[in-house]
């Protein structure tokens, strides 16, 4: 079984817990599992990720300790109410439109209106509140300020996969006459488009400037190349490489094999796509040498 190390969204959160407890050490939150939970609720991948989930938290909490609140005060403990009390909890927040509040909005007002006990009732809600929203807090700052994610560099990273992907493919789909599984270089590009959504996400809280609109076309020509890879895929009759493309492909490769069938004029739709692909690849290989920004 082959281990892998922590991520940094598990290793931040631990941080964002730890941090938690020595607040609650410091005496300054009254019930420190409540705001462990909130700020692991609120760490998540980006920091705008972790600013809205933040935001849907401390909404829902709100809503939860003025329901749980309102509820102590008719009868804490009863499980009719308890009931009710959720329902209420639950119809408000889709009221609001803030579906996303609705677990943590729960759990405070259970968290109030089950944990009460003999506890003043405006005191005990007013905490829970207060420990609650300190962990969302912490969770947020611990996003923002501890190792925020260099998502440019991956990009940059995952493009030079995808044109060494793209580069082997395309040899294997020269030198073997058959076409290739192109599976792999789709979930790549997938990746990729994950990468720079969670980039164009984090650029929001960046004074970094960068050129998005190069990005975005680096990134459409790594799908030519795939949508090009897809038609080859689904020729059946066999097809020749014309003296042109074999040039072109010699310079993207140290050696090809001595076997591969040079034929003019014999399959234009198949060395149209196989000249798209190498264009492209050279493309992609030289925004990733000039452009120091991507």
């Amino acid at each position: 079984m082959k281990l892998h190390k922590p991520g940094m969204r598990n290793i931040k959160t631990g941080i964002g817990v730890m941090i938690c407890v020595l607040v609650g050490h410091l005496h300054l939150v009254d019930n420190t599992l409540f705001a462990a939970i909130a700020c692991i609720v609120c760490m998540q991948t980006t920091v705008k990720g972790s600013l809205t989930a933040g935001l849907n938290r401390l909404k829902g909490t709100f809503i939860g300790g003025l329901i749980g609140f309102v509820f102590v005060l008719i009868h804490p403990g009863n499980p009719i109410l308890s009931c009710l009390g959720i329902i209420t909890t639950i119809y408000i927040c889709n009221i609001l439109k803030i579906n996303n509040s609705i677990s943590i909005a729960c759990v405070v007002y259970c968290s109030i209106y089950l944990g009460v006990g003999t506890n003043n009732p405006i005191a005990y809600s007013f905490h829970r509140i207060v420990d609650t929203s300190i962990g969302i807090v912490i969770g947020v700052c611990v996003n923002y300020f501890i190792y925020r994610p260099n998502y440019l560099s991956r990009i940059y990273n995952e493009i030079r996969e995808i044109e060494n992907t793209s580069i082997k493919l395309l040899k294997s789909e020269i030198e073997k006459g058959t076409h290739v599984d192109i599976s792999s270089l789709k979930n790549e590009i997938t990746k990729l488009e994950g990468l720079y959504k969670n980039f164009l996400d984090e650029l929001e809280y960046s004074n970094d400037e960068v050129d998005n609109k190069s990005i975005n076309r680096t990134i459409n020509k790594c799908k030519q190349i795939y949508l090009h890879l897809q038609v080859l895929e689904h020729m059946k009759d066999k097809c020749y490489l014309n003296k042109e493309n074999y040039i072109k492909s010699k310079n993207l490769y140290d050696k090809l094999d001595k076997n591969v069938e040079i034929k003019e004029d014999v399959s234009p739709v198949y060395n149209y796509h196989i000249s798209m692909i190498i264009e492209r690849i050279n493309e992609i290989h030289d925004v990733d040498v000039e452009d120091d920004n991507i």
